[in-house]
């Protein structure tokens, strides 16, 4: 009896298991971040169509997930999707380049030498509010209808993020870390790339996703009223011709691209800063 009584509390343990072991790889699935991301957007979606399926919303304001799906086909089929995108791409990335450079070099100085902030961040802090809008009409003056004064004004939006966290990360650095460096006989080269320069870029490369994001922002708005192609062109066409499926299209297509490039750049921003005690927990 004893032994059969054993035998079959030995028997039970798996059964009582065996649903806890169907449940892990739906554990293991769902801890990845790319899934949690997927369905997330994968619910978005279903809302959205939920929404304008079921009568909530006119589907003549609000184009159904398809309708988009649809004028997305229509326009790369005829190509005039990657003419718009084309356009956009190259706009921001000359702009936001161009303020990586001059927002991080500003910074790095203006943190390291605190006479030479005293005269510059009061412009730059008075400068920083003007929205990008605000620029425009000077901006046609200045540049015309074209490329330039999308450069500008992606440039314009781009550079103060780029600015402010560069010059936080330098303000914000421990000196015992430069005093350890220089007990230990380090040159003025090797202060600025061996110990500024990392410690510095768990806050810069932050500061630098923002300010692409913002760069899509002032890329969009120069286009809709002083350039000739690109998405925010796109959008300004599409709503004069009443096509909203185009102007969500659109819309659609800069969220998307958007959300690429600041994915990039975050997968940068883990293998830089792998050493950082943010990216270890």
């Amino acid at each position: 009896m004893g032994a059969n009584a054993e035998a079959g509390a030995m028997t039970a343990v798996p059964d009582s298991s065996a649903p806890a072991a169907r449940k892990m790889p739906w554990s293991r699935l769902l801890a990845d971040k790319s899934v949690r991301a997927g369905l997330g957007l994968a619910a978005f979606f279903a809302f959205w169509q939920a929404v304008t399926g079921l009568g909530l919303v006119d589907g003549f304001l609000l184009p159904s997930p398809f309708a988009v799906a649809q004028a997305l086909w229509e326009m790369a089929v005829d190509g005039s999707l990657w003419i718009h995108l084309a356009a956009s791409l190259q706009r921001v990335a000359v702009g936001f380049l161009l303020a990586c450079v001059v927002g991080l070099a500003l910074g790095l100085v203006c943190g390291w030498w605190r006479s030479v902030s005293d005269f510059v961040r009061p412009v730059v802090e008075a400068l920083r509010p003007i929205p990008p809008l605000a620029w425009i009409p000077i901006t046609i003056l200045w540049f015309g209808l074209g490329d330039a004064a999308s450069y500008f004004l992606v440039f314009l939006g781009a550079v103060f993020p780029a600015f402010v966290a560069t010059y936080t990360a330098v303000r914000g650095l421990d000196r015992n870390q430069m005093n350890a460096a220089l007990c230990l006989g380090a040159k003025p080269w090797q202060l600025f790339w061996d110990v500024l320069i990392p410690a510095s870029l768990p806050i810069i490369l932050p500061g630098l996703r923002i300010a692409l994001g913002v760069g899509w922002m002032c890329v969009v708005t120069a286009e809709l009223i002083a350039a000739q192609t690109g998405l925010g062109y796109l959008i300004q066409q599409s709503r004069m011709l009443f096509q909203i499926n185009n102007v969500v299209a659109g819309m659609v297509t800069i969220g998307l691209v958007g959300f690429a490039m600041s994915a990039i750049l975050e997968r940068i921003e883990r293998r830089v800063n792998a050493w950082a005690p943010s990216e270890r927990n």
